[in-house]
């Protein structure tokens, strides 16, 4: 047991005190009607805050995190009421006095930096703490060496040191990621991680890129590792760097594992609760993976999450020891939340003493909720959450409307950069051009990332972002504030864990003390009361999976599974992300029968289910295909691979596409898709859910249209068109049409059927999201799975080579030339994997089986011609192979 200190006695005290509760729900109630109103009815008393400052200064001594965050959120309210209305000089200096004081006794390194800013002088600190920030700044440096970590980022790391399992959760104001790239930057250095690697898992291909860049930035010094995104590695890469770091989805990781060119030590599981979201069918797929890598090898695991109670919770489910769990309340920057009504006129903000919210007197003094962000949020940089990708771009254009043109060549460039890489009617061409962008998981990752790198310049003209889901899966875009504009993640309501992840991006580290999140209701069916009580701020939740421990009377989900491998249907009720999780895990339990693995999922399904154990047994001995090809598609149930492995085994069919097919005629693709979407039963597998691949009720001229059309966008994308063309083929596809329809939600009759205008910037944007979506969602992703699978039971059917193209490669790498395969795979972008082989290709050399053996960096640096984008990756890919031979050579 811990010992309490006379420091914790006197928070206790503190904490109780009436005339500490009132002035702190005074200063809340100042720094909100500021805020919220502009002008302050309730002042501050100078007087109370001088008591504020000497209550902080004592709580901060604490061991108690709520304690030590009270401390923080007292000096992050003080200074923003403080810079907004002003303190006198002789206040406003003991402030900044007293702020880095117990900023210090914190180890709070960031806010000491943000304290920093623009102020002419420092404030001579007590010996005792000059002496500690002295002594923590030597003690909690970073691996690297070029930073200071928290208090709480300094016990995280040196807990997980010692722990192969480990599991943390915390605030998203923690940093998690900044945890994670210190102890990465450790574990790459060591020689025991030669001919191996670490796989960091992230939910989506959108946070690919971003986190490789990040890891790529960050091991620039270590010559002896390169960070890869795609499961394979080139024999360029084998040869040039003895460790590695895979950044893979767990589609990706699946594939990896097929093929694992260099065991896995370390498992680095980003965005842990998406292994047991309940709402997302892909949650099965992340399980799956991680069993799969720990039954191969023996992976060290680590898993991080948003602020649960539990985080053990993750190693439970896997069978290991949770002695390496650790559970973060503090938050690193501050926030203030509040709810605006715009439909019953009132405005709340929520006291971080209680969950209850308090009314200030003034309503919303705006007329719409543009007028609310344009007002509340001044010259600070905001994010604008909204449900949607072409709700984002629609809510976007609402707020470029009401703002002038700004001036910034970058701003500039970056919309002509734009225009020219999708269209140039996109409508975040013309936002743009007014501070304002949007981003959505399915833009093309090149366009997404720059318009990350815009918005988080500091200097940049780009104010805002309207943002959907990428935000809750990880993206890092953090802003001073927030405006949460409906309480759906897809088609679910907000989970505390959704809302929190969220929230979390208020307020950035080194440039804010706080940040503020900003609730709007400006629709009836918002808001409702299940989610309004999201908003307070409250102890972490506890997490729950129906793999951990359940409880003896659930038996939902097993009974589920059960009628699955019945080939019963599921209640009436069931969504289709819930159909498709029941029917992957019905797939991984049937695999776990077969390989006789003793996992949770098969143990509880045998005590669930009455006549488990015969039901297992008998769908297990069904089964024909072999496990290593079942293993790799557990999102496509185990009958529709044994029909296809029954029929290639009887001789009775033809590769998918043969060896001599003509890849530049449209027909080829269309009579991939007809046996496909026979062969898995589209009818049944593809019609429903948000973005089904295929339409519900489509006669058979209806639904040949449709496979039509994802032929034309197969052929466009796998013969290397640029994302430009391919979009262009989209609006040829309609205006051949002649009608095109889509939701309008503003009207009666929301399903809407208009003659398609090409001049109509409307059509062609909805043309740009659809198509944009249909490439990443459906294409690469759906079909993909689809294509991938069938050439797995034909590889194990029939050998290599009897199997014909391998087009699920083409399409995940969208091109032919297995050159611009090679680039992608050693780090390349596919446009400037395109532009390397046009422009470039007297630099490159390759064997005479299309392996990359060489690129000349130096040559192409040299050379004028070559876009900004390419120089970049060059730069970053090429010349640190250069660094890592020199190493090796001397």
């Amino acid at each position: 047991m811990t010992s309490r200190t006379a420091a914790d006695l006197l928070s206790e005290m503190i904490v109780e005190r009436e005339d500490f509760q009132s002035a702190y729900e005074n200063l809340e109630r100042a720094v909100a009607e500021l805020f919220l109103s502009g002008e302050v009815l309730h002042a501050v008393d100078p007087l109370e805050a001088k008591h504020l400052l000497r209550y902080a200064d004592v709580l901060s001594h604490a061991s108690d995190p709520r304690h030590r965050e009270l401390a923080y959120t007292t000096i992050a309210l003080l200074r923003e009421y403080d810079s907004s209305t002003g303190f006198d000089q002789e206040l406003s200096n003991r402030l900044l006095a007293v702020a880095e004081a117990v900023l210090v006794q914190l180890g709070n390194f960031p806010g000491i930096a943000t304290l920093q800013k623009g102020v002419g002088s420092r404030f001579a600190l007590p010996l005792s703490r000059g002496t500690l920030r002295i002594a923590k700044e030597v003690l909690q440096r970073t691996s690297k060496g070029d930073a200071t970590l928290t208090d709480t980022q300094y016990a995280i790391t040196e807990k997980m040191r010692g722990e192969d399992y480990f599991s943390f959760s915390g605030p998203t104001s923690l940093g998690k990621s900044f945890i994670i790239k210190d102890a990465l930057y450790d574990i790459v250095r060591r020689d025991d991680l030669n001919d191996h690697c670490v796989v960091v898992l992230v939910p989506t291909k959108a946070l690919i890129g971003q986190t490789a860049a990040d890891l790529r930035k960050l091991l620039a010094d270590v010559p002896e590792v390169n960070v890869a995104t795609y499961p394979s590695l080139p024999k360029l890469l084998r040869q040039k760097y003895r460790r590695t770091v895979f950044v893979l989805t767990p589609e990706r990781l699946l594939r990896y594992l097929a093929n694992p060119v260099r065991e896995i030590d370390y498992l680095v599981v980003d965005e842990a609760q998406k292994v047991i979201a309940k709402n997302d069918a892909r949650s099965s797929l992340y399980y799956h993976s991680i069993v799969e890598v720990t039954r191969r090898f023996a992976t060290k695991l680590v898993f991080a999450s948003p602020s649960i109670e539990n985080p053990e919770l993750f190693l439970e489910l896997f069978g290991k020891a949770v002695n390496g769990a650790f559970t973060v309340r503090e938050r690193t920057v501050a926030q203030q939340r509040y709810f605006v009504d715009l439909i019953a006129g009132k405005q709340y903000y929520f006291s971080g003493q209680d969950t209850q919210p308090r009314e200030i007197e003034a309503g919303p003094g705006h007329g719409g909720v543009v007028d609310l962000i344009l007002s509340l949020s001044g010259e600070r940089k905001a994010i604008i959450y909204i449900n949607g990708s072409l709700k984002s771009a629609e809510f976007a254009l609402r707020l470029a409307e009401r703002r002038n043109e700004v001036t910034d060549e970058k701003v500039e460039e970056l919309a002509a950069h734009v225009r020219e890489y999708v269209h140039k009617d996109y409508f975040l061409a013309n936002t743009l051009r007014h501070g304002v962008a949007f981003h959505h998981g399915k833009m093309p990752q090149e366009v997404r990332e720059r318009v990350e790198q815009a918005f988080a310049d500091p200097d940049s003209a780009v104010q805002f972002v309207v943002c959907t889901s990428t935000l809750l899966e990880g993206v890092n875009l953090p802003a001073k504030n927030i405006f949460v504009l409906n309480d759906k993640h897809g088609n679910s309501l907000f989970t505390k864990i959704d809302f929190e992840n969220l929230a979390g991006r208020a307020g950035r580290l080194t440039y804010d003390f706080s940040g503020n999140v900003v609730c709007v209701r400006e629709e009836d069916n918002r808001w409702a009361t299940t989610t309004r009580a999201l908003i307070s701020r409250s102890d972490p939740g506890r997490a729950e999976s129906f793999l951990v421990r359940p409880a003896n009377n659930r038996k939902k989900e097993y009974t589920d599974i059960a009628r699955i491998l019945r080939g019963e249907s599921l209640p009436a009720a069931t969504s289709a992300d819930q159909q498709r999780s029941v029917e992957q895990y019905a797939s991984i339990l049937t695999l776990h029968q077969l390989d006789n693995q003793q996992t949770p999922l098969r143990s509880y399904f045998l005590d669930k289910v009455k006549d488990g154990r015969e039901l297992l047994r008998k769908a297990a001995s069904s089964i024909a295909v072999p496990t290593d090809v079942l293993r790799r598609s557990p999102n496509i149930l185990p009958k529709y691979q044994d029909r296809i492995w029954n029929e290639l085994k009887a001789g009775s069919t033809v590769p998918l596409v043969t060896n001599d097919a003509v890849l530049s005629d449209v027909q080829t693709f269309l009579t991939v898709l007809r046996r496909l979407s026979t062969l898995y039963d589209w009818r049944t597998t593809e019609v429903s859910g948000t973005d089904p691949l295929m339409p519900r009720r489509a006669d058979a001229d209806g639904w040949d249209r449709r496979l039509y059309y994802w032929a034309l966008l197969m052929r466009g994308w796998v013969r290397g068109d640029p994302i430009s063309r391919v979009i262009s083929s989209s609006v040829a596809y309609y205006s051949q049409r002649g009608s095109i329809t889509y939701r309008d939600y503003s009207r009666e009759e929301s399903l809407v059927t208009e003659p398609f205008d090409r001049h109509s910037a409307k059509h062609i944007n909805l043309i740009i999201e659809w198509t944009l979506k249909d490439i990443e969602g459906g294409l690469r992703f759906r079909i993909m799975g689809y294509l991938q699978n069938f050439i797995d039971v034909s590889v194990m059917a029939l050998g290599r080579n009897a199997s014909g193209i391998n087009v699920a490669t083409l399409v995940e790498y969208g091109t032919t030339d297995e050159r611009a395969i090679q680039l992608q795979e050693v780090g390349f972008g596919r446009a400037v994997a395109a532009e390397l082989l046009a422009d470039h290709a007297d630099a490159l050399r390759f064997s005479d089986e299309n392996e990359l053996e060489e690129l000349d960096h130096e040559s192409v640096l040299a050379r004028t011609t070559l876009s900004d984008e390419a120089r970049a990756e060059v730069e970053n890919i090429m010349v640190k192979m250069e660094v890592e031979v020199d190493s090796a050579e001397g």
